[in-house]
Protein backbone atom coordinates (compact mmCIF):
# COMPACT_ATOMS: atom_id res chain seq x y z
CA UNK A 1 0.00 0.00 0.00
CA UNK A 2 1.30 3.47 -0.91
CA UNK A 3 2.42 5.60 2.00
CA UNK A 4 -0.14 8.44 2.04
CA UNK A 5 1.23 11.87 3.00
CA UNK A 6 -0.86 14.59 4.65
CA UNK A 7 -0.17 18.30 5.19
CA UNK A 8 -2.30 20.28 7.66
CA UNK A 9 -2.70 24.06 8.01
CA UNK A 10 -4.68 25.48 10.94
CA UNK A 11 -6.18 28.96 11.16
CA UNK A 12 -7.95 30.58 14.07
CA UNK A 13 -8.51 29.84 17.70
CA UNK A 14 -7.09 27.49 20.32
CA UNK A 15 -10.10 25.21 19.82
CA UNK A 16 -9.08 24.73 16.18
CA UNK A 17 -5.51 24.04 17.32
CA UNK A 18 -6.72 21.34 19.69
CA UNK A 19 -8.93 19.74 17.05
CA UNK A 20 -6.11 19.74 14.50
CA UNK A 21 -3.92 17.90 17.00
CA UNK A 22 -6.68 15.29 17.25
CA UNK A 23 -6.74 14.98 13.45
CA UNK A 24 -2.98 14.47 13.36
CA UNK A 25 -3.18 11.66 15.89
CA UNK A 26 -5.97 9.99 13.89
CA UNK A 27 -3.83 10.15 10.74
CA UNK A 28 -0.79 8.84 12.56
CA UNK A 29 -2.72 5.89 13.99
CA UNK A 30 -4.04 5.09 10.49
CA UNK A 31 -0.50 4.95 9.06
CA UNK A 32 -0.45 8.28 7.23
CA UNK A 33 2.79 10.30 7.11
CA UNK A 34 2.70 13.94 8.09
CA UNK A 35 4.55 16.53 5.98
CA UNK A 36 4.63 20.30 5.75
CA UNK A 37 1.83 21.80 3.67
CA UNK A 38 4.58 23.52 1.66
CA UNK A 39 5.80 20.13 0.46
CA UNK A 40 4.17 17.81 -2.08
CA UNK A 41 1.51 15.71 -0.33
CA UNK A 42 -1.32 13.38 -1.28
CA UNK A 43 -3.82 15.17 0.97
CA UNK A 44 -3.90 18.75 2.21
CA UNK A 45 -6.21 19.89 4.98
CA UNK A 46 -6.94 23.55 5.68
CA UNK A 47 -8.68 23.84 9.04
CA UNK A 48 -10.50 27.10 8.48
CA UNK A 49 -11.64 30.09 10.53
CA UNK A 50 -14.57 32.40 9.79
CA UNK A 51 -14.46 34.91 12.62
CA UNK A 52 -13.27 37.74 10.34
CA UNK A 53 -13.25 38.45 6.62
CA UNK A 54 -9.45 38.34 6.84
CA UNK A 55 -9.53 34.79 8.19
CA UNK A 56 -11.81 33.70 5.36
CA UNK A 57 -9.45 35.32 2.83
CA UNK A 58 -6.48 33.50 4.39
CA UNK A 59 -8.36 30.21 4.07
CA UNK A 60 -8.78 30.73 0.33
CA UNK A 61 -5.13 31.79 -0.01
CA UNK A 62 -3.94 28.58 1.64
CA UNK A 63 -6.17 26.43 -0.55
CA UNK A 64 -4.76 28.02 -3.70
CA UNK A 65 -1.22 27.62 -2.41
CA UNK A 66 -1.49 23.90 -1.74
CA UNK A 67 -3.09 23.37 -5.16
CA UNK A 68 0.00 24.96 -6.71
CA UNK A 69 2.30 22.69 -4.68
CA UNK A 70 0.51 19.54 -5.91
CA UNK A 71 -2.34 20.09 -8.41
CA UNK A 72 -3.31 16.41 -8.21
CA UNK A 73 -3.76 16.23 -4.45
CA UNK A 74 -6.96 15.91 -2.47
CA UNK A 75 -7.65 19.29 -0.86
CA UNK A 76 -9.90 19.44 2.20
CA UNK A 77 -11.33 22.63 3.65
CA UNK A 78 -12.82 21.89 7.06
CA UNK A 79 -14.39 23.76 9.95
CA UNK A 80 -15.97 27.15 10.41
CA UNK A 81 -15.41 28.80 7.02
CA UNK A 82 -16.41 25.58 5.25
CA UNK A 83 -19.56 25.56 7.38
CA UNK A 84 -20.49 29.14 6.51
CA UNK A 85 -19.53 29.33 2.81
CA UNK A 86 -19.54 25.81 1.32
CA UNK A 87 -20.92 26.98 -2.02
CA UNK A 88 -18.04 29.40 -2.53
CA UNK A 89 -15.43 26.66 -2.22
CA UNK A 90 -17.34 24.57 -4.76
CA UNK A 91 -17.92 27.41 -7.23
CA UNK A 92 -14.29 28.58 -7.10
CA UNK A 93 -12.97 25.00 -7.28
CA UNK A 94 -10.88 25.51 -4.18
CA UNK A 95 -11.31 22.08 -2.60
CA UNK A 96 -12.10 18.47 -3.39
CA UNK A 97 -13.73 17.98 0.05
CA UNK A 98 -15.75 20.52 2.03
CA UNK A 99 -16.41 19.41 5.62
CA UNK A 100 -18.53 21.30 8.12
CA UNK A 101 -18.09 21.71 11.86
CA UNK A 102 -19.52 18.33 12.84
CA UNK A 103 -18.45 16.38 9.76
CA UNK A 104 -14.77 17.29 10.18
CA UNK A 105 -14.64 15.13 13.31
CA UNK A 106 -15.02 12.12 10.99
CA UNK A 107 -12.32 13.45 8.66
CA UNK A 108 -10.50 10.15 8.31
CA UNK A 109 -13.49 8.57 6.60
CA UNK A 110 -14.46 11.58 4.50
CA UNK A 111 -11.05 11.98 2.87
CA UNK A 112 -11.38 8.45 1.48
CA UNK A 113 -14.52 9.43 -0.48
CA UNK A 114 -13.48 9.90 -4.15
CA UNK A 115 -13.83 13.53 -5.19
CA UNK A 116 -12.27 16.17 -7.44
CA UNK A 117 -12.29 19.93 -7.86
CA UNK A 118 -14.97 19.58 -10.55
CA UNK A 119 -17.06 17.17 -8.47
CA UNK A 120 -16.25 17.81 -4.80
CA UNK A 121 -17.51 15.92 -1.78
CA UNK A 122 -19.59 18.35 0.30
CA UNK A 123 -20.60 17.27 3.81
CA UNK A 124 -22.00 20.25 5.71
CA UNK A 125 -24.88 19.71 8.10
CA UNK A 126 -26.51 21.88 10.76
CA UNK A 127 -24.18 22.19 13.78
CA UNK A 128 -27.13 23.27 15.93
CA UNK A 129 -28.35 19.68 15.82
CA UNK A 130 -25.33 18.56 17.86
CA UNK A 131 -26.33 18.29 21.52
CA UNK A 132 -23.26 16.61 23.04
CA UNK A 133 -19.54 17.31 22.98
CA UNK A 134 -17.76 14.04 22.30
CA UNK A 135 -14.21 13.36 23.51
CA UNK A 136 -11.44 13.97 20.98
CA UNK A 137 -8.36 12.45 22.65
CA UNK A 138 -5.01 14.22 22.20
CA UNK A 139 -1.60 13.32 23.63
CA UNK A 140 0.65 15.76 21.81
CA UNK A 141 0.28 19.37 20.68
CA UNK A 142 2.63 19.19 17.73
CA UNK A 143 5.46 21.75 17.91
CA UNK A 144 3.90 23.45 20.95
CA UNK A 145 5.37 23.93 24.41
CA UNK A 146 1.97 24.21 26.11
CA UNK A 147 -1.18 22.18 25.57
CA UNK A 148 -4.71 23.41 24.77
CA UNK A 149 -7.59 21.40 26.27
CA UNK A 150 -10.97 21.95 24.63
CA UNK A 151 -13.61 21.61 27.34
CA UNK A 152 -16.46 23.43 25.58
CA UNK A 153 -17.70 24.16 22.05
CA UNK A 154 -20.41 26.31 20.52
CA UNK A 155 -22.09 29.52 21.66
CA UNK A 156 -25.62 30.62 22.56
CA UNK A 157 -24.88 34.35 22.83
CA UNK A 158 -25.55 35.60 19.26
CA UNK A 159 -23.67 38.89 19.55
CA UNK A 160 -24.82 40.98 16.60
CA UNK A 161 -21.40 41.00 14.88
CA UNK A 162 -20.46 37.36 15.37
CA UNK A 163 -20.82 34.40 13.00
CA UNK A 164 -19.58 31.80 15.49
CA UNK A 165 -22.99 30.56 16.79
CA UNK A 166 -23.89 29.76 13.17
CA UNK A 167 -20.59 28.00 12.46
CA UNK A 168 -20.15 26.13 15.77
CA UNK A 169 -23.71 25.47 16.96
CA UNK A 170 -25.07 25.58 20.48
CA UNK A 171 -22.96 25.47 23.62
CA UNK A 172 -21.82 21.95 24.55
CA UNK A 173 -19.62 20.86 27.44
CA UNK A 174 -17.11 18.05 27.87
CA UNK A 175 -18.14 16.09 31.01
CA UNK A 176 -15.89 16.42 34.03
CA UNK A 177 -14.56 12.86 33.89
CA UNK A 178 -13.51 13.35 30.25
CA UNK A 179 -11.80 16.65 31.10
CA UNK A 180 -9.84 14.88 33.83
CA UNK A 181 -8.88 12.02 31.46
CA UNK A 182 -7.61 14.46 28.85
CA UNK A 183 -5.71 16.46 31.46
CA UNK A 184 -4.06 13.22 32.59
CA UNK A 185 -3.00 12.46 28.98
CA UNK A 186 -1.25 15.82 28.78
CA UNK A 187 0.43 15.36 32.17
CA UNK A 188 1.66 11.91 31.14
CA UNK A 189 3.05 13.47 27.95
CA UNK A 190 5.10 15.88 30.05
CA UNK A 191 3.26 19.17 29.56
CA UNK A 192 3.95 21.66 32.35
CA UNK A 193 1.19 24.06 31.25
CA UNK A 194 -2.32 23.34 29.96
CA UNK A 195 -4.76 26.01 28.74
CA UNK A 196 -8.46 25.32 29.34
CA UNK A 197 -10.23 26.62 26.27
CA UNK A 198 -13.58 26.73 24.51
CA UNK A 199 -15.64 28.87 22.17
CA UNK A 200 -17.58 30.26 25.16
CA UNK A 201 -15.58 28.90 28.09
CA UNK A 202 -17.70 30.43 30.84
CA UNK A 203 -20.75 28.45 29.65
CA UNK A 204 -19.06 25.16 30.54
CA UNK A 205 -21.36 22.83 32.42
CA UNK A 206 -24.71 24.54 31.81
CA UNK A 207 -25.85 21.80 29.41
CA UNK A 208 -24.66 18.75 31.38
CA UNK A 209 -27.14 16.25 32.79
CA UNK A 210 -26.30 17.66 36.22
CA UNK A 211 -25.66 21.34 35.49
CA UNK A 212 -22.40 22.73 36.85
CA UNK A 213 -20.15 25.77 36.49
CA UNK A 214 -16.51 26.43 35.77
CA UNK A 215 -15.77 26.81 39.49
CA UNK A 216 -17.10 23.27 40.08
CA UNK A 217 -14.82 21.91 37.36
CA UNK A 218 -11.78 23.65 38.85
CA UNK A 219 -12.61 22.18 42.27
CA UNK A 220 -12.74 18.69 40.73
CA UNK A 221 -9.49 19.24 38.86
CA UNK A 222 -7.80 20.28 42.11
CA UNK A 223 -8.26 16.71 43.35
CA UNK A 224 -6.81 15.12 40.19
CA UNK A 225 -3.40 14.88 38.49
CA UNK A 226 -2.38 18.31 37.24
CA UNK A 227 0.53 20.01 35.45
CA UNK A 228 2.49 22.72 37.25
CA UNK A 229 0.19 25.39 35.89
CA UNK A 230 -3.24 25.71 34.25
CA UNK A 231 -4.29 28.78 32.31
CA UNK A 232 -7.82 29.93 31.48
CA UNK A 233 -8.55 31.34 28.06
CA UNK A 234 -11.03 34.17 27.52
CA UNK A 235 -13.95 34.56 29.98
CA UNK A 236 -16.85 36.92 29.31
CA UNK A 237 -17.52 39.72 31.87
CA UNK A 238 -20.91 38.36 33.00
CA UNK A 239 -19.45 34.95 33.86
CA UNK A 240 -17.16 36.07 36.70
CA UNK A 241 -19.28 34.94 39.63
CA UNK A 242 -18.32 35.39 43.25
CA UNK A 243 -17.90 31.63 43.52
CA UNK A 244 -15.49 31.56 40.58
CA UNK A 245 -13.43 34.43 41.99
CA UNK A 246 -13.17 32.72 45.39
CA UNK A 247 -12.20 29.42 43.78
CA UNK A 248 -9.49 30.98 41.61
CA UNK A 249 -8.00 32.78 44.59
CA UNK A 250 -7.57 29.43 46.38
CA UNK A 251 -5.88 27.50 43.54
CA UNK A 252 -2.09 27.93 43.39
CA UNK A 253 -1.80 26.21 40.01
CA UNK A 254 -4.03 28.71 38.18
CA UNK A 255 -2.03 31.18 36.11
CA UNK A 256 -2.62 34.80 37.19
CA UNK A 257 -3.65 35.79 33.69
CA UNK A 258 -7.25 36.65 32.89
CA UNK A 259 -8.58 37.79 29.52
CA UNK A 260 -11.92 39.60 29.76
CA UNK A 261 -13.35 40.79 26.40
CA UNK A 262 -14.62 44.38 26.45
CA UNK A 263 -15.39 45.11 22.75
CA UNK A 264 -16.62 48.64 23.56
CA UNK A 265 -16.50 50.99 26.53
CA UNK A 266 -19.74 52.68 25.52
CA UNK A 267 -23.08 51.36 26.79
CA UNK A 268 -25.02 52.28 23.65
CA UNK A 269 -22.57 50.41 21.40
CA UNK A 270 -22.55 47.41 23.76
CA UNK A 271 -26.35 47.25 23.47
CA UNK A 272 -26.11 47.35 19.65
CA UNK A 273 -23.56 44.54 19.86
CA UNK A 274 -25.96 42.54 22.09
CA UNK A 275 -23.33 42.35 24.81
CA UNK A 276 -25.16 41.75 28.14
CA UNK A 277 -23.17 44.05 30.44
CA UNK A 278 -22.38 47.75 30.73
CA UNK A 279 -19.12 49.71 31.09
CA UNK A 280 -19.67 50.25 34.82
CA UNK A 281 -20.00 46.53 35.51
CA UNK A 282 -16.94 45.81 33.36
CA UNK A 283 -14.85 48.40 35.19
CA UNK A 284 -15.87 47.04 38.59
CA UNK A 285 -14.84 43.53 37.55
CA UNK A 286 -11.38 44.59 36.36
CA UNK A 287 -10.77 46.52 39.58
CA UNK A 288 -11.85 43.51 41.65
CA UNK A 289 -9.56 41.20 39.66
CA UNK A 290 -6.66 43.57 40.23
CA UNK A 291 -7.43 43.69 43.97
CA UNK A 292 -7.55 39.90 44.27
CA UNK A 293 -4.62 39.21 41.93
CA UNK A 294 -2.12 42.11 42.16
CA UNK A 295 0.40 40.48 39.79
CA UNK A 296 -2.14 39.16 37.28
CA UNK A 297 -2.03 40.09 33.63
CA UNK A 298 -5.47 41.44 32.71
CA UNK A 299 -6.25 41.62 28.99
CA UNK A 300 -9.16 42.74 26.85
CA UNK A 301 -10.45 42.50 23.29
CA UNK A 302 -11.62 45.83 21.88
CA UNK A 303 -13.41 46.42 18.59
CA UNK A 304 -13.28 49.74 16.75
CA UNK A 305 -15.47 50.96 13.92
CA UNK A 306 -18.65 49.06 14.80
CA UNK A 307 -21.54 50.38 12.69
CA UNK A 308 -22.86 53.51 14.37
CA UNK A 309 -19.75 54.16 16.50
CA UNK A 310 -19.38 57.94 16.73
CA UNK A 311 -16.39 59.95 17.94
CA UNK A 312 -18.08 60.22 21.33
CA UNK A 313 -18.63 56.45 21.55
CA UNK A 314 -14.98 55.89 20.74
CA UNK A 315 -13.87 58.49 23.28
CA UNK A 316 -15.91 56.70 25.97
CA UNK A 317 -14.07 53.48 25.13
CA UNK A 318 -10.70 55.19 25.32
CA UNK A 319 -11.45 56.84 28.66
CA UNK A 320 -12.68 53.59 30.24
CA UNK A 321 -9.60 51.65 29.16
CA UNK A 322 -7.27 54.49 30.12
CA UNK A 323 -8.44 54.50 33.74
CA UNK A 324 -8.52 50.70 34.22
CA UNK A 325 -5.51 48.59 35.32
CA UNK A 326 -5.49 46.48 32.15
CA UNK A 327 -2.16 44.95 31.11
CA UNK A 328 -2.64 44.61 27.37
CA UNK A 329 -5.21 45.01 24.57
CA UNK A 330 -6.15 43.03 21.48
CA UNK A 331 -7.55 45.65 19.10
CA UNK A 332 -9.71 44.59 16.15
CA UNK A 333 -11.15 46.80 13.40
CA UNK A 334 -14.77 45.78 12.85
CA UNK A 335 -15.07 43.19 10.07
CA UNK A 336 -18.59 42.63 8.65
CA UNK A 337 -19.61 38.98 8.38
CA UNK A 338 -22.48 38.24 5.97
CA UNK A 339 -25.38 36.65 7.81
CA UNK A 340 -24.96 38.65 11.01
CA UNK A 341 -27.22 41.45 12.20
CA UNK A 342 -24.42 44.00 12.37
CA UNK A 343 -23.49 43.49 8.71
CA UNK A 344 -26.85 45.04 7.79
CA UNK A 345 -26.43 48.07 10.05
CA UNK A 346 -25.58 51.49 8.55
CA UNK A 347 -22.84 53.80 9.78
CA UNK A 348 -19.83 51.54 9.53
CA UNK A 349 -16.55 53.38 10.13
CA UNK A 350 -13.96 52.76 7.41
CA UNK A 351 -10.77 53.99 5.80
CA UNK A 352 -8.43 56.43 7.54
CA UNK A 353 -10.72 56.97 10.53
CA UNK A 354 -10.95 53.24 11.23
CA UNK A 355 -7.15 52.98 11.10
CA UNK A 356 -6.77 56.03 13.35
CA UNK A 357 -9.04 54.61 16.03
CA UNK A 358 -7.27 51.25 15.93
CA UNK A 359 -3.87 52.98 16.16
CA UNK A 360 -4.93 55.12 19.14
CA UNK A 361 -6.03 52.07 21.12
CA UNK A 362 -3.00 50.05 20.07
CA UNK A 363 -0.74 52.82 21.38
CA UNK A 364 -2.72 52.93 24.62
CA UNK A 365 -2.37 49.15 24.92
CA UNK A 366 1.39 49.39 24.34
CA UNK A 367 1.74 51.97 27.11
CA UNK A 368 -0.22 49.79 29.52
CA UNK A 369 1.81 46.72 28.60
CA UNK A 370 5.11 48.51 29.24
CA UNK A 371 3.87 49.90 32.55
CA UNK A 372 2.86 46.40 33.66
CA UNK A 373 6.16 44.90 32.51
CA UNK A 374 8.26 47.47 34.41
CA UNK A 375 6.80 46.21 37.67
CA UNK A 376 8.69 42.93 37.26
CA UNK A 377 12.18 44.28 36.65
CA UNK A 378 14.39 43.19 39.53
CA UNK A 379 12.25 40.16 40.34
CA UNK A 380 12.59 36.40 39.82
CA UNK A 381 9.76 34.86 37.78
CA UNK A 382 8.94 31.39 36.49
CA UNK A 383 8.99 31.13 32.69
CA UNK A 384 7.79 28.38 30.35
CA UNK A 385 10.65 27.99 27.84
CA UNK A 386 9.10 27.86 24.37
CA UNK A 387 11.48 28.70 21.51
CA UNK A 388 15.24 28.85 21.09
CA UNK A 389 15.38 32.03 19.00
CA UNK A 390 19.14 31.80 18.45
CA UNK A 391 21.89 29.55 19.85
CA UNK A 392 21.78 29.87 23.63
CA UNK A 393 18.87 32.37 23.67
CA UNK A 394 15.32 31.40 24.58
CA UNK A 395 11.95 33.09 24.55
CA UNK A 396 9.20 32.00 26.89
CA UNK A 397 6.14 33.14 28.82
CA UNK A 398 5.63 33.75 32.52
CA UNK A 399 2.59 32.50 34.40
CA UNK A 400 1.13 36.00 34.12
CA UNK A 401 1.63 36.10 30.35
CA UNK A 402 4.78 38.20 30.14
CA UNK A 403 7.12 37.42 27.20
CA UNK A 404 10.64 36.83 28.49
CA UNK A 405 13.94 36.59 26.59
CA UNK A 406 16.83 34.93 28.42
CA UNK A 407 20.16 33.18 27.75
CA UNK A 408 21.06 29.67 28.82
CA UNK A 409 24.46 28.03 28.58
CA UNK A 410 22.94 24.69 29.52
CA UNK A 411 20.50 22.66 27.38
CA UNK A 412 16.80 23.35 27.95
CA UNK A 413 13.88 21.33 26.67
CA UNK A 414 11.02 23.28 25.11
CA UNK A 415 8.15 23.17 27.58
CA UNK A 416 10.39 23.27 30.66
CA UNK A 417 9.75 25.81 33.42
CA UNK A 418 12.74 27.85 34.51
CA UNK A 419 13.33 30.71 36.94
CA UNK A 420 14.62 33.92 35.33
CA UNK A 421 16.06 36.93 37.12
CA UNK A 422 14.59 39.94 35.29
CA UNK A 423 17.03 42.80 34.84
CA UNK A 424 15.57 44.92 32.03
CA UNK A 425 13.13 45.55 29.19
CA UNK A 426 13.66 44.83 25.51
CA UNK A 427 11.53 46.20 22.69
CA UNK A 428 8.68 43.85 23.64
CA UNK A 429 10.14 41.33 26.09
CA UNK A 430 11.33 41.29 29.62
CA UNK A 431 14.98 40.28 29.66
CA UNK A 432 17.07 38.54 32.28
CA UNK A 433 19.39 35.74 33.21
CA UNK A 434 18.58 32.10 33.91
CA UNK A 435 18.54 31.57 37.67
CA UNK A 436 17.55 27.90 37.87
CA UNK A 437 15.62 25.05 36.29
CA UNK A 438 12.55 23.72 38.09
CA UNK A 439 12.66 19.94 38.47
Amino acid sequence: MKNVTVGVETLGCKVNQYESSHFLELFDAAGFSMVSSREPADVYIVHSCAVTSRAAFQTRQLLRRVQRVNPGASVVVAGCNAQIEPERFVEERLATHVLGTIEKLDILNWIQVPASLSSPCVAVGDPREATRLLPAPVRHMHSRARAFLKIQDGCNAFCSYCIVPYSRGRSRSLPTDEVIRQMDRFVCSGFEEVVLTGIHLGQWGNDLETPAGLADLLDDLHNSTLPRRVRLSSLEPMEWTGKLLRTLADLPWICPHFHVPLQSGDGEILAMMRRPYDPVRYGELILELRRLFPDASLGADVMVGFPGETDKHFENTFRLIDRLPLSYLHVFPYSPRPGTEAARRPGRVAGAELKRRARVLQELGSRKRRLFQRGFVGRHIEVLAETEVSPGWWRGTSANYLPVLFPSARPIASGSIVVVSIDGLGSRDLQGGLASLIE
